[in-house]
Formats: structure tokens, sequence, C-alpha cells
């Protein structure tokens, strides 16, 4: 009877439990719908800080149209839950706007209106199957004067970097009028036509994908090399790599920034990334009027040489004694966070830049400027000459040589404080009247200049900081660093405007295994000094077996003596235990780097199972112990 008592008892129990389950669930729904707990390392659930205003400063109402076909969801998964993730993010911007956010939602049925709006928007439909059915997920927002902002397709490739393209569009709509940009290069950013045989024809290249970075949130006016006035317009000048600035042009930005005008200078001392040369070489850089500039605000840009840095140098592939190699390039380098100013605006919420045999600057002897660096190498960087790196530089020869100075290189700075002016003796000739009749000449600033230096171009390139892939026709580009990140913080901090700057991609963060990158770095640095010894045996080995047969060919015998073939045969026998001890030295480049890896392996696979076994053991033998044993009567 107790027993039967006791069933009905638990039984009872499950039921109670499973309905205080639903009405915990359902309460909690009711009362915090708004509580949220983000538990992922990079918070990538929690909305940005400084995103937040950007929503609340909506002005006028803008209508967000989502197109989403359920047979994606079901044909893929994944879409579909990328799909909540874009729901709920939406869901919270029309939240903080107030209500000026409205946002809609479409299933776009095959051959219905709603399709049909879909495809008038210019959303990209992709096939689900053999049958010809198409899917869509995409966007369209427009605001009260009919201004217009397109996600063809939510691509998956894009997924970390969702809350920057959506705060981007909301952003553009609510603000038609835009901060203005100067822009001063000879870098080919609006793209081209990459020269042909015979300087003929050749192939159009794309607009630099900086370009589009910075058209979503200032207006870009080009200037010319030349200029003799800067717009009062303007509010923040980009020398990009302004070779040929004459000497007028110069002058007029000396005396813009001593007026209270702002500047970003990306200048070079070994661009890679120029315009391609009609034949042979690329023409050196001009920078020297940009180097006066420098000079006036505090810096030098030093001469013939470039910065590498060993810590952050770039795999590329190579190649080294007529086979291709796999090796680190020290004048490339992948800076990390801890190369960056964390306590700046423009570098705090960046997690990696990438330079390109970026120039090295120093600090003007006796300045009384506030230089404040913002990139920086590690320690384990040095100066090389500039000569090593022009045209195929032996990448090999770089990574085995290279020496770390034990200093930090600067590689960007931002300039502050009363500069004087790079002109001490007033105008130079060439301006003309009408550009000086209204000018006052100014020694010095009227308040703190704003400049920010960067010692290399190239990273405004794509290769350096895009990777792009073709979808359905559409050019699809994911940053891999925060290149463009950088000039958009920096243009913001020095125009005011909102900050998007903190609308990273979040969630895609690289995490390199740095006691294995150490491992193999030390590995590789001393198989390259082994292998070129090696190498050259091998080399002199054939040379001399070489050199026995061709003397034997200059004396027109048909046969090798006895003494030149033990000569060839011993030669030959120390060639093959030569390559032999090259093999294993190739060999043994990876034997840390494996035995660490088997070792995370085995963690991972049967070290967690095997420890939770044990303690299951222990916990069931301890709970054996506890329980009383019953003594039969």
């Amino acid at each position: 009877m107790k027993n039967i008592d006791k069933a009905r008892l638990a039984a009872l129990g499950v039921v109670v439990a499973a309905i205080l389950f639903l009405a915990v669930n359902t309460i909690s729904q009711t009362l915090f719908s708004a509580v949220r707990v983000d538990v992922t390392e990079g918070q990538v659930f929690t909305l940005t800080e400084e995103t937040i205003p950007v929503f609340q400063d909506i002005q006028e109402p803008i209508v967000v149209r989502i197109y989403f076909s359920q047979a994606l969801s079901e044909a893929s998964p994944r879409h579909g839950v990328y799909f909540q993730r874009v729901r709920d993010l939406l869901s919270q911007y029309s939240a903080l706007s107030g209500g000026m956010l409205q946002v809609q939602y479409f299933d776009p049925e095959p051959f219905s209106d709603v399709e049909d709006r879909a495809v008038g928007f210019g959303l990209q439909a992709v096939p689900l199957g053999d049958i010809g059915e198409v899917g869509y997920f995409g966007l369209a927002a427009t605001n009260s004067t009919d201004d217009q902002e397109v996600i063809s397709f939510f691509n998956l490739e894009r997924e970390a970097f969702i809350e920057y393209d959506l705060t981007k569009l909301v952003y553009t709509l609510s603000n038609p009028q835009q901060p203005k940009i100067g822009l001063v290069t000879s870098l080919p950013v609006d793209g081209g036509m990459t020269p042909g045989m015979g300087g003929m024809g050749g192939n159009p290249t794309p607009p630099w994908q900086i370009m589009d970075q910075m058209r979503d949130f200032f207006e870009v006016e080009r200037l010319d090399m030349a200029m003799e006035e800067i717009d009062e317009d303007i509010d923040v000048l980009v020398l990009a790599q302004p070779d040929g600035l004459t000497e007028v042009a110069a002058y007029t930005i000396d005396q813009w920034i001593l007026s209270g005008g702002k500047a970003i200078v990306f200048a070079d001392p070994n661009l890679e990334s120029g315009a391609p040369p009609q034949g042979g070489m690329p023409a050196p850089s001009d920078l020297g009027n940009t180097k006066t500039l420098l000079n006036a605000w505090g810096l030098t840009l030093e001469d013939d040489v470039i910065a590498g840095d060993i810590q952050a140098a770039v795999r590329v592939n190579t190649a080294a004694g007529g086979r291709p190699v796999i090796s680190d390039y020290p004048a490339w380098m992948n800076l990390q966070a801890a190369a960056l100013n964390q306590d700046d605006a423009i570098t705090g919420d960046l997690k990696n830049l990438t330079l390109a045999t970026a120039g090295v600057l120093t600090k003007v002897e006796g300045a009384t400027l506030d230089i404040r660096p913002l990139i920086q190498t590690s320690t384990d960087s040095m100066r090389i000459a500039s000569e090593k790196v022009i045209g195929l530089p032996d990448v090999v020869a770089l990574f085995r040589e290279f020496e770390p100075s034990g200093e930090r290189i600067l590689l960007g700075a931002r300039v502050s404080g009363l500069a004087k002016t790079a002109f001490p003796n007033g105008a130079p000739q060439g301006v003309t009247a009408e550009a000086g009749e209204d000018r006052v000449h100014l020694e010095e600033a009227t308040a703190p200049i704003q400049v920010i230096v960067v010692s290399d171009a190239d990273m405004l390139a794509d290769r350096f900081w895009v990777q792009e892939s073709n979808f359905f026709g559409q050019r699809m580009v994911v940053p891999t660093a925060d290149n463009a990140a950088f000039l958009i913080n920096a243009l913001e901090n020095l125009t005011g405007t909102p900050a998007l700057s903190a609308l990273r991609g979040r969630g895609q963060v690289s995490r390199p295994f740095t006691v294995v990158e150490d491992l193999r770095r030390d590995a590789e640095q001393q198989f390259r000094a082994k292998e070129t010894e090696l190498l050259g045996r091998l080399e002199t080995l054939q040379g001399e077996i070489s050199a026995i047969q061709v003397n034997q060919a200059g004396q027109g015998e048909g046969l090798i003596g006895d003494d030149d073939q033990r000569a060839i045969t011993n030669y030959r026998s120390e060639l093959l235990s030569t390559r032999k001890e090259l093999r294993e030295v190739q060999r043994s480049l990876r034997e840390n780097i494996d035995q660490l890896e088997g070792l995370l392996k085995f963690i991972n696979i049967a070290g967690v199972p095997i420890v939770f076994g044990g303690l299951m053991i222990c916990v069931g033998v301890w709970r054996r112990r506890r329980t009383p044993t019953k003594v039969a009567v």
C-alpha cells in the first residue's frame, strides 16, 4: 500500500513540475521579454553602446521591408537561424527609435505581387532546387524623401557583420547630409584600366572598396595635386600617397591646417599598390613636399628604409632554390591589438591591421607638438633597406637574416598642438595673386592642429584587407582586417560624426594559437639557416660532378677514368646523404608542432570523456560508501 502511495506521489510530482515549468516560461516571456543575458565571449548578441544613438536620433520615419522565403528556411536551416537574428536586431532597433523605424516582413511566394516588389527593389533570388524554385532573403528600406537602401541578399559570409550592415543602412537614410571629405591621392582608388600588351587595351579594374566605405558615411570630393585653395565646406583632408604634390598645394594645405583644418596622411616610401606601370619598374614615390609638411608637424619619414616585424609577419607563397615554399614575410605585417593604441578612440576597438612595406616614422628632435602613437611594431622589429623589397624580394633571405632590434617602430601617430608653418619665408612662387590676395600668411596655428599620419598607403588597397567572392554574379566582400575601419574611425573622430566606428565584425575574430605560432617561427628560422647550408653543399657537389664531366668531354675521351669515376661515385653518395639530411631537416620543422597538435587532439577527443568518466566513477563509489548497508533479519 505504501509503495502505491509513493508511486502516486511521484507521478503527481512530475505533473506539478511540468505545470510549474510551463508557468515559469510563460510568466518570464511576459515579464522579462526585454531582459537579455549574452554569455558569448565577443558579446555577439549585445548591441554596441555607440550604435544606440543612431536609432534614438532618427528624426523621420524609415520603413524597412524584409523579404524572406519560408522555403529557404526549409532548404537551409542556417538561413532560418540567420533570419531570426536579423529579426531580433531589427526589433531592438525599432524599440530604440520610438517607432520611427518601422519593420515589415514579407514572404515572396512564386509569381506573387510580393515577389514582383522584391525583384523591383533589386533583391537577389537564389535557386533552391532543380525544379526552378527560388528563395529570397533581402532587405529594402526607404525614408520619407524616397531615398532607398538595399541589401540584396543576407549572405552567410557576412553574418558576423550584420549589426554593422543594418546600422550603416539606417544611418545613411537618416543622415542624408554627410560631412565632406577632400581626397588628394595618386592611387587608382576609383579603378581604371590595366595596361595591355604594348600599352594598348587592358582590363578594367573596379574601384577600391575603401572608396565605397568612405562614401557610405561621407561626401567625397577629389582635389588636385596643384590646388591653390580648399573650399570652406571641406571638413577633413585625406592625403593618400600624394605623389607629385606641388609646393603651392603643400603651402595651401599648410595654411589650411594652421587655420583649423584637419587631415589624415598616408605617406608610403615603398608603394606596392599604385597604378600599374606602362613598362618596366614602377616610378619611385615623390613625397618631397609631403615630407616638408610632416617635418613641420614634428615627424620625419626616414629615407631608404621600411619597417619589418617578425612577430607580425604575413605568411606568403614564394620560391627558394627553384622550388615553391611558404615563408613569413616580415615586410608585410598583420598587426594585432597589442600593436594598436587601445586608449585612443581611433584604434581602441580595432583587432588587427595589415600593412605592407610601411615606412619608419620618427619624432623630429626638439619637436614640441604632442605626438601620440597609434600604430607600432612589436619589439621583434628591425629597419629593412628599401632596396631589398623592390621588385621580387628574396622573402626567405629576409626571414633568415632578420635580427630583431628590440625597439618598437612608429608606423602611425596622432599629432596635435600649436604647430608652426612649414613655409617660414611666406608663400612660395607660383601662388597666383587671385588665390593669395585674401589670404593672410599664418606663422603659427590659431588653435591646436589635429593631424593623423600613417607611413603606409598599401593598407588601403583591397588585397590587404578584404576577401572577395562571387555570389550569383554579385561581388561579395568580407573584411579580413580592420584597415577600412581605421580610416572610418579617424574620419568620424575628426568630423565629430556619430561613433559608428564600433560597428566592427564581432564573432569572427581571429584567435591564433600563439604557442604554435612561436614554435613554428623558431623552428622555421633554424630550418632556413640549415636549409641554406645544405642547398649550398648540394650546389657545390653538383658543380664538382659537372666539372669532371665537362673536363672529360673537353679531352675528347669516351670513358671517364677510374679516379674520376670514384670521385663521381663519392660525390653522388654525399649528394644522396645531403638530400636525406635536407629531408630530415624539413621533417623536423613540424615535429614539435605535430606533437602539440596530437596532444590537443587527444585532450579534445579522449581527454574530456576520460576525465568525466573518472569523475562519475568516483561519485558512484562515494555514494555507495555513504549508503548504509541493510542487514537481513
